[in-house]
This record gives structure tokens, C-alpha cells and sequence, in this order.
């Protein structure tokens, strides 16, 4: 019996990467499948594509904005880049980010528009490190 699932839902695991095409050549190697090709986000700072891997787990490639000054991912491709941040998926964006906030999660980035996947993100960073993004359903 199937039941209906509720609370967060993976959505995919965020990857930093310094080349956007080198990134997905990356990936496409390892049998993923662009599903949402690079979108340049100017309200972030990045630029993104989603490719789907054969496990079916999606991996999101952020890149920094070319030509943009200042990029949320820059300190992260100063440290190598790579595996970054998990994505949930929330019924609720708001109750979700107060019960991180609440289980002292510090916050890198208030409710924003996200141009890739047509929805509101936030990220958190948890107490043991872990890059979170939220997004509202």
C-alpha cells in the first residue's frame, strides 16, 4: 500500500563547480542526463543546471554568474568546490525554515525567488556543518 508521503522530500544534491560545461561533461560521463540545462540566476549570484543520474538521483551544478562581482559559491570553489548542499523539498517554507532556525541552524540565505526551479529557496547552515536548502513545493 502506498502512502502518501509527507514532510521533506529530497530534491537533489547541490555541486559546486568552477566550469558549468565541464561540470556537466562531468556527470553526462558518468551516465546523467541534463534535465534542466544552465539557467543563470542574477537574484543568487549562479548559474544552474540539473542532471538526473541513472540511480535516479538528481545533482544540481552551481557555477558562479559570470560577470557577477560577488557569488554565494565563491568561497566554496576557494575550498576546491564540490558536494555542497542536500535540497528538500517543504509543504510549508516558513514552518520548515523556523524549525531550523529553532533547532539553531544559522541562516546563509532568507526566502528567495530561484530562477532554475521556478520556486522559493532558502539554506541554512545545521549546527554540524550541513548546507540545507529548502524549497517550497
Amino acid at each position: 500500500m502506498d502512502e502518501e508521503r509527507t514532510g521533506p522530500r529530497l530534491h537533489h544534491v547541490g555541486f559546486v563547480v568552477a566550469n558549468m560545461a565541464g561540470g556537466i561533461r562531468r556527470f553526462e560521463d558518468a551516465g546523467g542526463v541534463l534535465v534542466v540545462g544552465p539557467t543563470d540566476d542574477p537574484l543568487l549570484g549562479v548559474t544552474c543546471a540539473l542532471l538526473r543520474l541513472p540511480e535516479g538521483v538528481d545533482i544540481e551544478l552551481v557555477a558562479p554568474l559570470a560577470g557577477a562581482e560577488e557569488s554565494p559559491v565563491t568561497a566554496r570553489l576557494g575550498r576546491g568546490g564540490g558536494l555542497d548542499h542536500l535540497c528538500f523539498w517543504v509543504e510549508d517554507l516558513d514552518a520548515s525554515l523556523e524549525r531550523e532556525l529553532e533547532n539553531a541552524a544559522v541562516l546563509l540565505v532568507p526566502p528567495t525567488y530561484a530562477v532554475t526551479f521556478d520556486s522559493t529557496v532558502t539554506f541554512v547552515q545545521r549546527r554540524g556543518g550541513l548546507v540545507v536548502e529548502l524549497m517550497g513545493v
